[in-house]
């Protein structure tokens, strides 16, 4: 039993979601001040989470929380500003290490740590990992990424019963279009040759 009130979690949920959506909108603009906005709403949803027996996802809140600080330094120096391109090679061993990952972490959370959804669980946090990553390298790819794991990761908030993480995964999907083709016009700018 915790000591919150439904009342109360519905009111850090919200919270916790119109942050995120800020701090995409801010990240999708490729202002760095989104950072310290992703920095407080992973507080938020490691508490929610780790409520809900989640672990994984609490966990990746955890890692969105230190991640916001090497997002808000790296994207502080010069040579980390621009944002970069990925060859295929790239994915073709991402992708498999991905699911691979994702399938080990659902045994462990289903068979030792009574995790409730622990496939869900495990590959939204694995694939929401390796996208904050890229996000934070600003390799473009980190939207398609993201769009993949907020797929799934709207039916899993819709099991857990968290509806406005639901929905703010419908919104990532459409924040993450909206990404994708923003950094891909200012990826096309940084190229030589073409600014003409």
């Amino acid at each position: 039993m915790h000591p919150f009130s439904p009342e109360a979690l519905l009111i850090l949920e919200l919270g916790a979601v119109l942050l995120n959506v800020a701090f995409t909108l801010c990240i999708a603009w490729g202002k760095r001040t989104g950072w310290v906005l992703g920095f407080v709403a992973g507080v938020i949803g490691v508490g929610l989470y780790a409520l809900a027996h989640t672990w994984a996802m609490s966990v990746l809140n955890g890692y969105y929380v230190v991640m916001a600080v090497y997002g808000w330094w790296s994207w502080g120096r010069g040579d980390e500003s621009r944002i970069r391109a990925q060859r295929w090679a790239f994915h073709a061993a991402v992708i498999p290490t991905g699911l691979v990952l994702a399938y080990l972490t659902a045994v462990l959370l289903g068979q030792y740590l009574n995790g409730n959804f622990p496939h869900l669980d495990a590959f939204v946090t694995v694939f929401s990992f390796i996208a904050t990553w890229m996000m934070a390298r600003k390799y473009i790819g980190n939207w398609a990424y993201f769009i993949v794991a907020d797929s799934v990761g709207i039916y899993l908030n819709w099991r857990v019963g968290y509806m406005g993480y639901a929905a703010l995964n419908v919104m990532y999907l459409v924040l993450s279009v909206v990404g994708l083709v923003k950094w891909g016009k200012l990826l096309a700018r940084q190229r030589p040759g073409l600014n003409a």
